[in-house]
């Protein structure tokens, strides 16, 4: 309905323009033939009153939220020390470091 509203109060301006224009007839001119005045003027307007009815009615396109997947858990790691032959909770230091073991 207001978008409706508005291009008619649009409409009715630009007839209003269109109208004043070319209130004053026609201009004279070299032989009498002259042209009509007015000429780019209810374009202009036009245009801007367009533009000004579209940026009010701009709106951003939808978002649009895909399906969310479960993964598995991640595989489980563990820390092993070579030198000892242990895991990390049986022994606390590893002198040559450690190693990450997937299981």
């Amino acid at each position: 309905m207001k978008k409706i509203l508005i291009c008619l109060i649009a409409a009715i301006t630009l007839l209003g323009v269109n109208s004043a224009a070319s209130a004053h007839g026609w201009r004279g001119g070299y032989g009498g033939g002259g042209h009509r005045g007015g000429g780019w003027a209810p374009f202009a307007v036009g245009a801007v009153a367009g533009a000004v009815v579209t940026r009010a009615y701009y709106r951003p396109a939808p978002v649009y939220y895909g399906p969310q997947y479960y993964y598995p858990a991640a595989q489980q790691t563990a820390a092993y020390c070579p030198e000892n032959g242990l895991y990390y909770p049986q022994t606390q230091a590893c002198p040559s470091g450690w190693q990450r073991v997937v299981y």
